[in-house]
């Protein structure tokens, strides 16, 4: 039967991009000089899995390059090299070569061949010269000689292998191993087939053979069991010596054994190498892979049918809400049952909400997993010695929140490194550690989710900010400008204080850009800035985007939804507090500034219940760094709204980001408060 190996190549890629997170965090925790054995193990099995992987899908490319960067791994197991400083430079180049060699595999585009034959090229030197980096130890009295010193072991290695039904099953190719034995050495193989049923009753994903091999005897026995390693608890295997002594039949170590790799925290564990295996006749397509966290019973699922989950309860939500209406309005014993039955269908319908969005949400260390690297390059391109801190990794948001985040604290930590660390000299002068601080940290705040990065940097220069603006006409040669205002000014497009451009920054498209990735996740950013000790990015955003906590206000008939996290707070004006400047508008008096009133029946068209302030409330948001007023007739409360987005049918309105269906059937625009400043402003302006 033969087998369409491309239905499994996704779970191969996603699997190996995941597995090349592992071997580059491992790579980062190694300590120059002393590593840590467990570390370099899990290196070590990272890169035999993405080489066995892409045997049996014939990336003979990326088989290739994994086989040379294995040797290298083999030799800093066995402690025939030792881990320097150009040795872990060369690791990670590996990691960043192999990810592009899968990149492109995965796009079907040819491979920079010249890129990934220059370092293999310096993998087979490193190799080649491991007796010039690692001094040989002096021989001590009563020391055996070292192993390549020693004569050919006579005798043939004896192996018996007879694996487990489920063996493929869990991923496991047992022609695999028997190929990489045979490049050890002349491999002799016996079939033993009795349990082979009859093939009316076998099954594709079953393993019914067994081998008894013969290998010779001055392979060295560690090498054999390396091949089996991933089988091990899958498989009865024995491994004998014939022509030394043929009693000595030596079992399989268990995981608690010295002989086998210790296990590993699962931060850095590598995922098993997804090999294909057929499915019955007539099966469709597997819809889930089952993950590679053995028997831990995960699986993978396409993000597509979680949004089609999502949607779907997001219905449920509206036409519970509905039904939750219509029951106010049934009289009699049978209203009340009807009333009862319905607030358990809402506790249940919160419940599920709940879990729903729970599958969906991943722990924020899948972006922070990628600083540890760039930090390091960064520090040695700059000549700063940086410290990294990571907190709150656990913390979970959605992962369309998560995919977007990474791009804006990517810009905010190098501006951390370029800008805001100083020179070792210059810190040492200052009287702080030579090694500037960077942290990172996220936490759940209500219903929101905050991420901070902050540096014990110069902090935010408000001279070389204002001479900056000043020379570019953004304000006056005499203005004076708050903090606040001027730290506004970094967010301004094309802003930037760097002396000189760079590769890493200079070129102004760095901030302005933060601002709008984050504003688009509905999110907000704030500064706080200590000349001397250093600054503080915080970026506070929902949780997910497909719900999001609201306040229902009432214009005229119709209904909107306002963001609580835009909402600072709802007051009702006096008469006397609302001013009009010329050419300017209404403004009030709120906290030490004047804040503009948007007429939202005038924004939008809607005949109000009322025109007078005084009579109205007003509710005061934040958007952009600006506040502004929104006056309405009445707020109706506070609930969670599923959005439904306008642009799909419709297309973008500015000032609204969104559509809900209220529990009546009606429907209500989301408000977008930067879009309402926006729009405001350019109809004052007219």
């Amino acid at each position: 039967m033969t087998v369409d190996l491309t239905q499994f190549h996704d779970a191969f890629f996603e699997e190996s991009f995941e597995a090349l997170d592992s071997m580059e965090a491992a790579l980062l925790k190694l300590d120059i000089g002393a590593p840590d054995r467990e570390l370099i193990n899990t290196i070590f099995r990272v890169a035999h899995s993405i080489k066995g992987g892409s045997a049996t899908f014939g990336f003979s490319d990326i088989a290739s390059f994994t086989h040379s960067l294995e040797t290298l791994l083999d030799e800093l197991r066995s402690g025939g090299m030792a881990v320097t400083v150009a040795v872990s430079d060369l690791l990670l180049k590996s990691v960043d070569v192999m990810r592009a060699m899968l990149r492109a595999v995965q796009a079907k585009q040819p491979i920079d061949a010249q890129r990934v034959s220059d370092l293999q090229f310096d993998l087979e030197v490193a190799i080649a010269r491991k007796n010039e980096t690692v001094a040989s130890p002096p021989a001590q009295a009563g020391t055996p000689a070292p192993a390549q010193g020693a004569p050919a072991v006579p005798g043939r290695w004896q192996i018996r292998f007879r694996p487990f039904r489920e063996l493929m099953a869990r991923g496991n190719d047992p022609l695999r191993m028997l190929r990489e034995l045979a490049e050890l050495a002349e491999l002799h193989v016996r079939l033993d087939a009795q349990d082979l049923p009859p093939f009316a009753h076998i099954s594709p994903q079953d393993c019914h053979l067994a081998w008894t091999l013969e290998i010779p005897g001055d392979v060295p026995e560690e090498a054999i069991r390396q091949v089996f390693e991933w089988a091990e608890g899958d498989c009865e295997l024995t491994i004998a010596r014939s022509g030394v002594d043929d009693d000595a039949v030596t079992p399989v170590p268990s995981a608690e054994s010295p002989a086998s790799p210790p296990a590993v925290a699962e931060p850095v564990a590598a995922p098993a190498t997804v090999t294909a295996h057929p499915r019955s006749e007539g099966a469709a397509k597997p819809e889930a892979t089952v993950s590679a966290l053995g028997d831990s019973g995960s699986i993978r699922v396409s993000v597509e049918k979680i949004d089609e989950l999502m949607n779907t309860v997001g219905e449920l939500v509206i036409t519970q809400a509905m039904l939750g209406q219509l029951g106010t309005q049934v009289e009699g014993p049978h209203g009340e049952r009807l009333r009862a039955g319905l607030a358990q269908l809402e506790r249940n319908m919160r419940e599920l909400q709940e879990s729903v969005m729970r599958v969906r949400m991943l722990p924020i260390s899948f972006v922070f997993s990628r600083f540890p690297r760039m930090v390091r390059d960064l520090a040695q391109r700059l000549g700063k010695q940086i410290e990294l801190k990571l907190t709150g990794e656990q913390t979970e948001l959605d992962k369309t929140v998560l995919e977007k985040i990474g791009d804006p604290l990517v810009h905010l930590v190098r501006n951390s490194i370029d800008h805001g660390i100083e020179a070792p000299d210059v810190r040492t002068a200052a009287g702080k550690p030579a090694a500037g601080t960077v942290h990172l940290d996220a936490t759940h705040r209500g219903g929101n989710i905050s991420v901070e990065v902050s540096d014990d940097g110069g902090g935010l220069d408000r001279g070389r900010i204002l001479a900056k603006a000043r020379s570019r006409g953004l304000i006056g040669a005499n203005d004076q400008l708050s903090d606040a205002e001027i730290h506004e000014l970094i967010f301004l497009p094309g802003f930037s204080t760097a002396e000189k451009t760079t590769d890493v920054s200079g070129r102004g498209v760095g901030m302005d850009v933060v601002r709008r990735n984050v504003k688009e996740l509905g999110g907000k950013i704030e500064v706080a800035s200590e000349s001397g000790h250093g600054s503080r990015f915080t970026i506070t955003l929902p949780l997910t985007l497909a719900i999001v906590d609201g306040q229902s206000v009432a214009v005229g008939t119709e209904t909107y939804i306002v963001p609580l996290i835009s909402i600072v707070e709802s007051m009702q004006l006096k008469t006397s507090q609302a001013t009009r400047l010329s050419g300017q508008g209404e403004v009030f008096s709120f906290r030490g500034d004047y804040v503009p009133i948007i007429r939202m029946h005038e924004l939008f068209g809607v005949e109000p219940r009322t025109s007078a302030l005084h009579e109205g409330l007003v509710v005061v948001a934040e958007g952009d760094g600006r506040r502004v007023g929104l006056f309405v007739d009445d707020l109706l409360g506070q609930q969670q709204v599923v959005i439904k987005s306008l642009e799909a049918n419709y297309g973008h309105i500015d000032g609204i980001s969104g559509a809900t269906i209220l529990g009546d059937g009606s429907v209500a625009l989301i408000l977008d408060v930067p879009g309402l400043i926006r729009v405001a402003s350019m109809r004052a302006a007219a």
